[in-house]
């Protein structure tokens, strides 16, 4: 039985991912959790070493 589920994850922002190219890594790293349903960036934020960090909220589509 395939069930939705409502999660708020992290990812590093890889540096080698260009902004064009963001909205189909995102899919994928999702796409580890289940099928994303609905998804948005919620937060950016560049910590002191420069290194890149997204907040994200999404709903999936679990299939056991």
């Amino acid at each position: 039985m395939s069930g939705l589920r409502r999660v708020a994850l992290e990812r590093l922002w890889p540096a080698e991912v260009a902004p064009r190219q963001l909205h189909g890594w995102l899919k994928q790293q999702l796409q580890l959790e289940g099928e994303p349903l609905r998804w948005a960036i919620t937060a950016v934020q560049t910590l002191p070493d420069g290194t890149r960090r997204l907040q994200l909220e999404a709903v999936l589509l679990v299939v056991p």
